[in-house]
């Protein structure tokens, strides 16, 4: 029985004339908002107490809430109904902006907390969500990014869940919102003890497969062989020794149905033939169908002897179809519900994940500096974990528990599972006479968590305040264990802004020779010193620096030999200061004042064999001399250009003439005294004294 509830009131009630809607249909789907819709008749108590951004809409399924949400659009139409339209509550992350900035080293569930804190200083209380179970983790639960503006919701998918993959779930405690983050399906929702069961007609439901996509055989390969009988190509690992010779495994009804359709399957990591062949068969009967998707209605259920009613969104439902060997599990991904009319109701069923936004309108990182040595503290990371392992201890569901017993009725193990049956289960806990183990995929393992009765603790995480031991190892261990002696120290050190590493070694008592390298979220510096000489690379924001006695940079165009001798190849060269510019080609030395105005150039012209200096515009004179200070230049020779050219000596002789080639001048002055000067073809054929 479903019942409509508008800010806590009733809406809609079965059977009640006056407290009704009509045509309600709610839809329910991983990873989505969701978003229920309906008509308001005028006679409805609460017809005008619906309001768009405001109303909060609820529905119960026996008295327990599977949707609420925010009313976001109304239509009335032309009888003067109401059409409401309600998104469900993960909608609230989009009502909030991540503002522009930059995260390192946080863990799944702490980058989580963070933007939900973010989001949660911008809404009302009512909008609020508060971290829950993470179960999702990346290879070093440390985690790197950046937000820009956009919203809370698009972050989350987008840079949370488009990269390391899981779930989003909505749990409520004591009326908190709590936003759970499962890393598998299996952790959302419920095994359903009760199977659907197909016969021939499997693919009326899926539009994802057809039967050309369907294999009847497999050629199972494993990992790639050192050597091979033909050698111009690979071989690997087969099944021929454990399965009578024959390469493959197939499924004898359905090669009856549908004839042999072999497919060659590749598994690079398996050696043993034995694992290999249960590889095969498993993927004929499961993996080949995990990207098939099944839609199937109420009554298609009820024909196949299931009700409906039994199904919730995330809940893993077994399937099986004998002619074509299906025998696989599959999660509930998508539900839509027509409340007044069950018969109608929908169900799909399969992996593929759904990330779209349902009709929505459009729309510290803290520093430290000190360094943790031998204090124990509980730093984010670590509060973080425990609050998650809290969450996980004390906000789980209901599972299974079954204990086994030899054949002489002693106890072997009790085994905690999400299904009912081992053979079922993908998540199992395993305590016996050995110790703990958990497994994900089942009850044949693989275990990579366990804690075993000779002292090991397996683990693919292991966060504590502190770590204590009498001896680590490592497979490296043995190839620098020559160089790890009394003669060399190293040191290294993380704290929460800081990585550094220091090497010292010394030979014989000799010169010391020691290296450090030091990062942190301001500077990055490496040193090496031999004695008393050394040298540093320091870079930091907007500074590179480099300090050393000697330099030597060799490319392909660009030379600085140990000496300070530099070379430059086909290139180009341009410095700029407060009085103006230079630049040098190849060939030529171009001069601009600090207006960018041409002043003049120096060329050389191989092909011609010369080599001019020249001035442009007002800058018209060119001069040799020499500097008496840093502020005054004495012309020797001084050429300059203009209505009349002229040629002048230390301020004393000067030669003046028409433009062009001076051949004939008429005076010259010379300490005061005016002389008459003939020049013939630039020789002095006369001078004398006025």
């Amino acid at each position: 029985m479903y019942e409509i509830y508008i800010d806590g009131r009733i809406l809609d009630y079965p059977g009640d004339k006056v407290n009704c809607v009509t045509d309600p249909e709610l839809k329910l789907a991983l990873n989505d908002s969701g978003y229920i819709q309906f008509d308001v008749p005028p006679g409805n108590p609460e017809f005008n107490n619906i309001l768009s951004r405001n109303s909060e809409i609820t529905v119960l399924k026996d008295g327990a809430e599977i949707f609420f949400g925010e009313v976001r659009d109304i239509e009335k139409d032309s009888y003067n109904i109401k059409n409401v339209y309600s998104v469900g509550e993960l909608s609230f992350l989009y009502d909030s902006i991540q503002p522009p900035a930059e995260y390192h080293d946080l863990s799944p569930r702490q980058m989580l907390e963070t933007w939900l804190n973010i989001h949660n200083s911008q809404v009302e209380d009512r909008k609020k969500f508060y971290v829950g179970i993470v179960t999702v983790h990346d290879s070093n639960d440390s985690l790197y990014r950046y937000t820009n503006r956009e919203t809370t919701l698009d972050a989350i998918r987008e840079k949370l869940v488009g990269k390391l993959g899981g779930y989003l779930k909505i749990r409520k405690v004591n009326g908190v919102r709590y936003l759970d983050w499962l890393a598998t399906v299996e952790e959302y929702g419920k095994y359903c003890e009760q199977s659907i069961e197909f016969g021939t007609n499997l693919l009326d439901y899926t539009e994802s497969l057809s039967a050309a996509d369907l294999a009847t055989a497999v050629i199972p390969l494993g990992a790639r062989l050192e050597e091979s009988p033909i050698k111009a190509l690979d071989a690997y690992t087969d099944i021929t020794s454990v399965n009578n010779g024959v390469d493959y495994v197939y499924i004898p009804e359905a090669v009856k149905r549908f004839g042999w359709v072999k497919k060659v399957v590749t598994w690079d990591d398996i050696t043993d033939p034995s694992v290999l062949k249960k590889k095969g068969e498993d993927w004929l009967k499961d993996n080949q169908y995990e990207t098939m998707v099944l839609e199937l209605t109420a009554v298609d259920l009820s024909d196949l002897g299931n009700d409906f009613d039994s199904f919730e969104l995330g809940d893993i439902v077994p399937a099986f179809a004998e002619p074509y060997g299906l025998d696989r599990t599959f999660p509930v991904q998508e539900m839509t519900i027509y409340l007044h009319s069950p018969e109608k109701n929908t169900l799909v069923l399969g992996t593929t994940e759904k990330k779209t936004f349902t009709k929505q309108a459009g729309a510290v990182n803290k520093s430290f500096s000190e360094q943790l040595e031998s204090t124990r503290q509980t730093t984010a990371w670590l509060q973080s974990a425990i609050d998650n392992a809290t969450a996980m201890m004390t906000g789980s569901k209901g599972g299974y528990k079954v204990s086994e017993y030899d054949e002489d009725g002693r106890w072997l193990r009790d085994l905690y599972m999400n299904a009912p049956s081992k053979e079922e289960a993908t998540q199992v806990m395993q305590i016996n006479m050995n110790g703990i183990g958990f497994s994900r995929d089942g009850f044949d393992g693989p275990y990579k968590n366990a804690w075993t009765i000779d002292g090991v603790l397996l683990g693919e995480f292991l966060k504590a305040g502190s770590v204590q031991a009498e001896a680590l190892s490592a497979e490296y261990k043995t190839s620098v264990s020559d160089e790890i002696n009394t003669t060399v120290t190293s040191k290294f050190k993380v704290a929460e802004n800081l990585i550094s590493a220091e090497v010292t070694r010394a030979t014989n008592q000799e010169i010391e020779l020691a290296a450090a390298i030091q990062v942190t979220s301001e500077q990055i510096t490496q040193k090496v010193s031999k004695g008393d000489v050394s040298s540093q690379l320091s870079i930091e924001s907007g500074l590179i620096s480099l300090i050393g006695p000697r330099l030597k940079i060799d490319t392909e165009k660009f030379k600085l030999s140990e000496d300070g001798t530099t070379e430059i190849f086909d290139a180009y060269y341009h410095a700029t200061g407060d009085d103006g510019s230079i630049a040098i080609t190849e060939n030529m030395i171009f001069f601009t004042d600090r207006n960018g105005t041409d002043a003049g150039k120096i060329s050389f012209k191989p092909d011609q064999l010369s080599m001019s200096i020249g001035g442009y515009g007002p800058y018209g004179s060119c001069a040799i001399g020499y500097w008496g200070d840093n502020t005054h230049f004495n012309p020797i020779i001084k050429v300059t250009s203009g209505g009349n050219p002229s040629i002048q000596f230390n301020d004393a002789f000067s030669v003046v003439g028409q433009t062009g080639i001076v051949k004939d001048v008429n005076y010259v002055r010379s300490d005061g005294k005016n002389a008459v000067m003939k020049v013939w073809h630039g020789l002095v054929v006369s001078d004398e004294l006025a």
